[in-house]
């Protein structure tokens, strides 16, 4: 059986990408950004494209194993305005959330800065919880992957 996903803040389809590299299928994505719904309608044509995760309803959309996506850490990062998850950007993880228990995938897949722990981690996994999921996390650096450079990232499964 392949396991089937639907991609979350998908920007240019990193996350796709590596899911069907190893095996999986992409149902549907969601992105705001034109020109990243420009590269994934390339890539990935004959999967949906929604442009506003806040119009996407789970019952609208084909049930998937998998919801995965990195929501917008502009609010949580040091490099942001550091006023945490409730912040315009990042606030759209209550937006996640409610697909997560709309959709009810057997498994969620979040990616954000690692500094989400110290802004954001406790809401997220209350929120999990809340849903049914229990969560494990851990966070990778690039570095730890080859890449040439740090940038740390938590991952949430």
């Amino acid at each position: 059986m392949t396991l089937t996903f639907g991609s979350l803040f998908a920007g240019i389809g990193g996350f796709d990408l590596g899911l069907e590299r190893a095996g999986m299928t992409c149902k549907w994505q969601v992105d705001n950004e034109p020109f990243a719904q420009h590269i994934l309608n390339k890539h990935w044509p004959d999967v949906p494209c929604y442009s506003d995760i806040r119009d996407v309803r789970g019952e609208e959309v084909e049930p998937v194993d998998i919801l995965c996506g990195g929501f917008p850490c502009q609010d949580i990062s040091d490099a942001g305005k550091k006023v945490g998850i409730d912040g315009e950007r990042s606030g759209l993880w209550s937006e996640y959330a409610r697909l997560v228990g709309e959709i009810q995938p057997r498994y969620v897949v979040v990616e954000n800065v690692a500094v989400l722990r110290k802004r954001g981690l406790d809401r997220v996994l209350g929120d999990l919880s809340v849903l049914g999921y229990d969560a494990e996390w851990d966070r990778i650096r690039a570095s730890d992957v080859g890449a040439p450079h740090q940038r740390a990232r938590l991952w949430i499964v």
